[in-house]
């Protein structure tokens, strides 16, 4: 099983472009590049999926999470539309990136313009589990707002780990 990513971490955008990534969560990007131990680079490959112009965020997954979304796409029928909007978001609206051997990921000028990264932003890395959600801090990513709003209607005593219950009966 893949290691998970987790807590929150704050990342300053230097002029280049450039962000050093956490070492905790470098370790996780490291561990699911298959090719990562057998490189004499240096440098972990990852994935940045960067979505439809509304997401006001970007998603960074290991190339061992990525592959894996990838079969679950390929097992869907080919021309359905939930299998062509996958294609669409995990494919054509993606990235390939890598972290070099001092440890930062430099976001491509057209995603920084994106998320309305400039020089000294301090941007945040929030962990999703098998991915990790970056954006603008002044700026909650709009999928969080629908979570929020979700877990409200639920009433503030609700236990989201009641859901857990669901997974075991699958």
């Amino acid at each position: 099983m893949a290691r998970k990513f987790r807590g929150t971490e704050q990342v300053k955008v230097d002029g280049k472009g450039r962000m050093s990534i956490p070492a905790r969560l470098r370790r996780v990007f490291d561990a699911g590049d298959p090719g990562f131990a057998a490189s004499a680079t240096g440098r972990t490959q990852l994935v940045a999926v960067h979505g439809p112009d509304w997401w006001n965020w970007i998603e960074l997954y290991s190339i061992e999470a990525i592959e894996a979304i990838d079969e679950q796409i390929d097992r869907l029928p080919r021309g359905s539309q939930e299998r062509r909007w996958l294609e669409l978001l995990m494919n054509g609206q993606s990235t390939d990136l890598e972290i070099d051997r001092e440890g930062r990921l430099v976001l491509p000028l057209k995603l920084r313009e994106k998320l309305g990264f400039t020089e000294g932003t301090e941007t945040v890395f929030e962990s999703r589990g098998d991915y990790v959600q970056v954006y603008h801090p002044d700026e909650r990513p709009k999928d969080v707002q629908a979570l929020e709003a979700f877990a409200e209607s639920h009433g503030p005593e609700f236990d989201p780990r009641a859901f857990l219950q669901q997974a075991d009966k699958g």
